[in-house]
């Protein structure tokens, strides 16, 4: 019997892991739609529509030389919804933002979770004494590609 813990863990974007990466978490859900009449006595429900959406936390970090090939920077990631603004750029978030994520709980390849996703939030923390860091949400867009088998 195998147990996994956050060691064992990580977060892939373009095929690379992301170089530094504290936690990651995703959330699914259905919405159940109800099919109650005006003579029922209990609840009743068919499935609606899945959903999911997740978080993670970046560690903010630069590469070192000899490293740039082998991680992906949190930078590549807070691309895809900090954007510059200049008169020829609205900076506006497209469809070409959407990101292919693959979260990792092993490392074995039955233990991938992986889709197509939009950053929805980012944000930079700096606090004296600790590691900056870059708590990112996403929500993932259409149906999962694979999941944990």
């Amino acid at each position: 019997m195998a147990f996994f813990t956050g060691r064992s863990g990580s977060l892939v974007f373009n095929e690379k892991p992301v170089a530094k990466i504290r936690d990651w978490s995703l959330e699914t859900t259905v919405e159940l739609l109800s099919t109650n009449t005006i003579d029922s006595g209990v609840n009743t429900f068919v499935p609606g529509v899945k959903g999911a959406t997740g978080s993670a936390t970046l560690m903010y970090y630069r590469l070192e030389s000899g490293e740039g090939t082998a991680f992906t920077e949190f930078t590549a990631l807070l691309s895809r919804i900090m954007k510059v603004t200049t008169d020829s750029n609205p900076g506006n978030i497209t469809a070409g933002d959407r990101v292919s994520l693959e979260l990792n709980v092993g490392a074995g390849d039955n233990d991938d979770i992986k889709f197509n996703a939009y950053i929805t939030s980012a944000s930079v923390s700096v606090s004296t004494g600790e590691l900056s860091v870059v708590p990112i949400n996403f929500t993932v867009d259409g149906g999962f590609t694979d999941v944990i088998s």
